[in-house]
């Protein structure tokens, strides 16, 4: 399922949590890890200040090597010179699934670390995860189910990772029409039990937004999954605008399937 993951790096918390998160899921799923440190180009003008830079992320880069080797992870560690979020966009095409650090809007304890990874997970064409500052246990995983392509390629997701992690996954379907919702609910669970996945379906007519963060805050979930379709603004088919919401305000991490 998931055979190449990206993420990015950096000496902000957010970046770490992203990476513990990346060597995770690399482990367990027996993927190959590519650990790229972008240098903005801004940044580098001074030729004495690129060499300190680059010193520092070959050393970081080494480190990291060192402890993936030791836990038996393919790592590639990539380091490029250029737009932070043009290397990402471009790198994550070759990869399964991208992992970027970010942290919720709103989130005052945050500091100068912004909310740039919610945004750039905007421009992704494949998978992405946003990580908030506490790495995801995926014990428990809310979907946004609707049924369509991309909240599939979420309950997809949802459930091999939840597989390995021996996690429960809380399907939510949001509709006016109890008889849909019910029909897509036993979908969801249906599949889930292929993967002898514990799910728990929950139906309501509130707002899929609000619904969602009540249900993470109610089970304890610290990942959202999404389906979402790369337009002007992330959205999700049958939530509408509750993707871009959930992108950018869940206190849990986030993932994206497209």
């Amino acid at each position: 399922m998931l055979r190449s993951i990206l993420v990015e790096t950096g000496d902000n918390p957010y970046a770490a949590s992203a990476m513990a998160t990346a060597q995770w899921l690399a482990k367990a799923f027996r993927a190959r890890l590519y650990a790229l440190t972008c240098l903005d180009s801004r940044s580098v003008e001074s030729e004495h200040i690129r060499r300190m830079l680059e010193q520092h992320t070959e050393a970081r880069q080494e480190r990291l090597e060192a402890e993936c080797r030791q836990a038996g992870i393919e790592c590639i560690p990539q380091m490029e010179v250029g737009d932070p979020r043009a290397a990402v966009a471009h790198l994550s095409r070759k990869a399964d699934l991208t992992i970027l650090g970010s942290a919720a809007e709103g989130d005052d304890s945050a500091g100068v670390f912004s909310a740039t990874g919610s945004s750039l997970a905007r421009e992704l064409v494949r998978h992405a995860m946003v990580v908030r500052e506490t790495p995801p246990t995926f014990k428990h995983i809310v979907v946004g189910y609707a049924g369509q392509e991309n909240s599939c390629n979420a309950l997809q997701l949802a459930a091999h990772i939840a597989e390995k992690a021996k996690g429960t996954v809380h399907v939510l379907s949001s509709s006016a029409d109890l008889a849909k919702a019910n029909a897509l609910l036993d979908v969801a669970v249906a599949y889930l039990e292929v993967y002898k996945v514990k799910a728990v379906p929950h139906y309501t007519t509130q707002e899929a937004g609000d619904a969602l963060f009540q249900l993470v805050n109610e089970v304890g979930a610290d990942l959202v999954a999404i389906g979402a379709l790369r337009r002007s603004r992330v959205t999700m088919m049958a939530f509408g605008d509750t993707a871009s919401r959930v992108l950018d305000g869940s206190p849990a991490s986030v993932l994206i399937g497209r």
